[in-house]
């Protein structure tokens, strides 16, 4: 629910394949659940929704790093084995150059197995190096409940950061006497010989300073002194070796075909890859095995997410088809084709957009959205059309008002009381937290209304006793609204903010929830405090910042209301109206309106195409009883407008 603070310490600083979600809550298994649990069988209509269809999203989604980890060992080892495979043709390529009176430049090396090896005792140091350093910032966070924040297991840091370790030896060592030449493509290509030549000035700015330190200590060895511990070499600015890392992993990948659901591979595999583009796959990987892997890391509250987003998806689908506006595989290929092209080489891809921007689990979790989200904008195109005597479409007239808060930057000064069925700070479900949650809710909004009477009570008697030439004393069980809210909130409210570092710079609380005194902010930035995102609002149909943002009166508490995480209270304090409104005369205002409100009434399609099938297998309830949580029943009430 907030950005890892492992980032400041302890992360890898190895980037994976997808952007990290900032918002997506994976925490431990409130429960043991058996190993095999995936719920009852899910039928919408006469469709099955097959444990291979719920493990695949699993995977490609909050458990995307397990997957990751295997596709960047077989990376890994690939090269591990053409270093040592290749020695032997690399050795005659030079002497025959030698032979012909050119520099062939240094002779090749000869690697062996024994070259690549991280040892025990190699990478407990530095285990214990980054543990150090993350509880020297952060000494009042517990490091396994962070871990398990920022990488779901303690032992999935653990052999990532291993990994990490192999790929710094194998393809971007210290000395590039021993890179590989994929290392040297990797840099040219990104900023031709700046950064080769950048690492090696720093790789010897360091040596240098080692070689000095070591003759000065040894010389007081020699001497009978006290040489104190022994000198160690000053590694890369970590940061930078990341962003190095991250240009190599990208060009290597980028010579690799890999395959997942989206190209249409086999239901029980999540992914092939194939290291020389042959056709013969050298990396096959199914559902089964990755699913042995991470287990033990889901819980219930994830598998019912997935049904329900697998439920939603297929009711959908057959809605779509039914009324003849479902596209071909063929055309809904050819979008989705189209859509990765918009994007070309620019760094806000298609998974940026659809893990960053749209918080989706996954981009094949996106890529089942979006050919249906196409269908239907298809579908509706004569509805979003200006009339012939001029003017917005009625459906776009309706949406206008919304949209112009959104985009055009309306802000919202509201306070908000949480009640967590989640606790962020243990990051984990709470026993029994949505009951709980909801049954303290519902208390605190009855001491707001009996304070509010007595309040009206007391402040009726001083106005009577001020008409009498009297004084009335001060009532210290009384306190006036406002007052008694801000209280409730420094008491009650369960948002959780990171601390700031002991050491270095503390950084902005920008993001940071203050007890739910959230400030001005614009719907979109609220929306991210509240923990909310475009992906859940498709999921559940309803948002609690919609409620917050344009329904709740300026003044008044609004609640309980059910949210993402629990319950909550919510007090506006003031409005600033739209900073930039649309320009309807614009086509591209026009057109931002237009998609705005096919992606918001097609939340409202889709989810009318659930509640019409004929669903079997799928519960509404709250997570901490296993069955699913997102029920809309007493949720925020969906509103008009989306904005993204």
């Amino acid at each position: 629910m907030y950005l890892s603070l492992l980032s400041a310490g302890l992360s890898l600083g190895f980037v994976l394949s997808t952007p990290v979600q900032e918002t997506t809550v994976t925490p431990e298994p409130q429960e043991t659940i058996p190993a095999d649990y995936l719920g009852e069988p899910l039928y919408v209509g006469d469709v099955l929704i097959t444990d291979d269809d719920i493990k695949r999203f699993l995977i490609y989604g909050i458990c995307r790093p397990a997957l990751e980890y295997r596709r960047v060992v077989a990376l890994v080892e690939d090269e591990i084995q053409r270093r040592i495979a290749g020695y032997e043709d690399e050795l005659a390529t030079w002497e025959a150059i030698k032979a012909s009176g050119a520099d062939p430049g240094p002779e090749p090396i000869k690697f062996t197995r024994e070259d690549f090896v991280i040892s025990d005792e190699e990478f407990e140091k530095h285990r214990l190096s980054k543990f150090g350093d993350f509880s020297g910032k952060y000494p009042t966070l517990d490091l396994d409940t962070e871990m398990r924040r920022a990488y779901r297991a303690k032992d999935w840091y653990e052999r990532e950061l291993r990994q990490e370790m192999l790929f710094d030896k194998v393809f971007v060592p210290d000395n590039t006497d021993y890179w590989p030449d994929v290392t040297f493509e990797a840099m040219r290509q990104e900023a031709g010989d700046i950064l080769i030549k950048d690492f090696e000035e720093s790789y010897e700015r360091r040596k240098t300073f080692y070689d000095n330190a070591m003759a000065e200590w040894q010389a007081k060895k020699d001497a009978g002194e006290d040489p104190g511990p022994e000198p160690e070499m000053g590694k890369e600015d970590s940061m930078y070796r990341s962003i190095l890392r991250q240009i190599v992993r990208d060009t290597v990948y980028s010579v690799v075909e890999t395959k997942t659901a989206i190209d249409g591979i086999s239901p029980e595999l999540l992914l092939t890859m194939d290291f020389d583009y042959d056709g013969n796959i050298e990396l096959t990987v199914t559902n089964d095995e990755i699913w042995d892997d991470v287990k033990d890391t889901v819980s219930r509250w994830d598998i019912n997410q997935a049904r329900r987003f697998l439920a939603l998806i297929e009711a959908t689908r057959q809605r779509l088809a039914k009324e003849g506006k479902l596209l071909s595989e063929e055309d809904a290929a050819a979008h989705m084709e189209e859509v990765k092209q918009s994007f070309g080489s620019n760094i806000f891809g298609l998974g940026s957009v659809a893990l960053g921007a749209h918080m989706f689990p996954s981009v094949e979790a996106y890529a089942e959205y979006m050919p249906l989200l196409e269908a239907y904008r298809i579908s509706v195109l004569n509805q979003t059309e200006s009339p012939p005597e001029g003017g917005l479409a009625p459906v776009l007239r309706q949406h206008l008002n919304i949209a112009n808060q959104v985009m055009g930057l309306a802000k919202v000064d509201a306070e908000v009381l949480f009640l967590g069925a989640f606790s962020d700070k243990e990051f984990r479900w709470l026993p029994d937290g949505w009951a709980n949650s909801r049954q303290k809710a519902e208390w605190l909004r009855s001491e707001i209304e009996r304070n509010g009477v007595e309040y009206a009570e007391y402040r009726k008697k001083r106005m009577e006793a001020a008409a009498a030439g009297e004084e009335l004393p001060a009532d210290a069980e009384v306190m006036e609204p406002h007052d008694f809210w801000s209280r409730l909130i420094d008491e009650h409210s369960e948002f959780w903010d990171p601390p700031p570092p002991t050491v270095g710079r503390p950084g902005s609380d920008h993001g940071y929830k203050k007890l739910g005194r959230f400030g001005e902010r614009t719907r979109n930035d609220m929306r991210s405090l509240l923990g909310e995102s475009p992906y859940l609002h498709f999921l559940n149909g309803a948002m609690l910042v919609n409620t917050i943002f344009f329904k709740t009166p300026i003044g008044t508490v609004a609640g309980p209301i059910r949210g993402p995480y629990g319950w909550y209270l919510a007090k506006v304090m003031k409005r600033t109206p739209t900073a930039r409104p649309l320009n309807i005369n614009d086509e591209r205002h026009l057109g931002l309106l237009r998609d705005d409100w096919v992606r918001v009434s097609f939340i409202d399609y889709a989810h009318q195409a659930l509640a019409e099938a004929e669903v079997t297998g799928l519960r509404s309830g709250s997570p901490d009883k296993g069955v699913d949580s997102d029920s809309t029943e007493e949720a925020a009430a969906p509103v008009e407008g989306d904005g993204q």
